[in-house]
């Protein structure tokens, strides 16, 4: 991997570490290709069932590097658009990836940053994890890369405006209590915490579990006449596989029949 992340595989699970400490593991213009080629070589794994994502130091994301990205002088929009829609496929990548994501939030995650722990399917909190919505501070919308979609699912459209618009922030208790984040850790038990978690995961059917992944994005965005169908097809696909049934029958010798 590039200087923007670092990618390690053990157990079967492949943790993404934002890799820019001295850049507050800000957003820079290689951050895409990086991101992209890490979980294209993740999900060709068949050894990887689930994927941590943390960052080095003590920020998580510092969102986008302003002086890498930026310029008070004249710029190019198609260049801007292109950067901003790089960042975009990387959360879709995310979130919509086959292998569970969790998210462990060590610091602050600002802007963008926040939305790739939101993109995550759990983001777990250390002390200091904190969501920052501050682009309005410098003339930009703080509904970026996903923010509508993802904060507004997790908190409601009315905590999410007063986050938004309102440009606070959302500290680790308050995120626990608000569920952007699923739990807090104490500062050396984070990542542990994090990685325990995946390797239970990777432990699991890869195929069931990516169907139960794949059910609970869809299921977000259907109704639930549309969801208990889509279940439904889902289900059946499982139900016929090898591996459900070498799992029923060790499940079963185990229980004794």
């Amino acid at each position: 991997m590039t200087g923007q992340v670092a990618l390690d595989r053990t157990d079967g699970v492949a943790t993404i570490t934002l890799a820019r400490p001295e850049r507050r593991n800000a957003l820079g213009l290689g951050f895409t290709a990086a991101m992209l080629a890490a979980l294209d070589e993740i999900e060709a794994d068949p050894a990887v069932g689930a994927i941590v994502l943390t960052g080095a130091g003590p920020v998580f994301c510092g969102g986008g590097d302003l002086r890498e990205i930026m310029s008070t002088e004249a710029t190019d929009p198609e260049a801007e658009l292109r950067l901003v829609q790089g960042y975009n496929r990387v959360i879709a990548r995310l979130h919509y990836s086959p292998l569970p994501v969790i998210a462990a939030v060590n610091g602050p995650g600002i802007g963008g940053g926040a939305c790739l722990g939101m993109a995550c399917d759990i983001a777990l909190a250390g002390p200091r994890a904190r969501y920052d919505f501050l682009f309005g501070r410098i003339g930009l919308s703080g509904a970026d890369m996903g923010a509508t979609q993802l904060l507004t699912r997790i908190v409601g459209a009315q905590r999410a405006a007063y986050l938004i618009l309102g440009e606070r922030s959302l500290d680790a208790e308050q995120g626990v209590a608000w569920g952007v984040f699923a739990e807090r850790f104490a500062e050396a038990d984070l990542l542990p915490a994090a990685r325990d978690m995946a390797v239970g995961i990777a432990g699991r059917s890869r195929r069931a579990t990516a169907i139960s992944k794949l059910s609970l994005r869809r299921g977000q965005e259907m109704t639930l006449e549309a969801a208990l169908g889509y279940e439904a097809y889902l289900q059946s696909f499982a139900f016929r596989s090898d591996e459900h049934k070498a799992r029923l029958a060790a499940h079963l010798s185990r229980k004794g029949g």
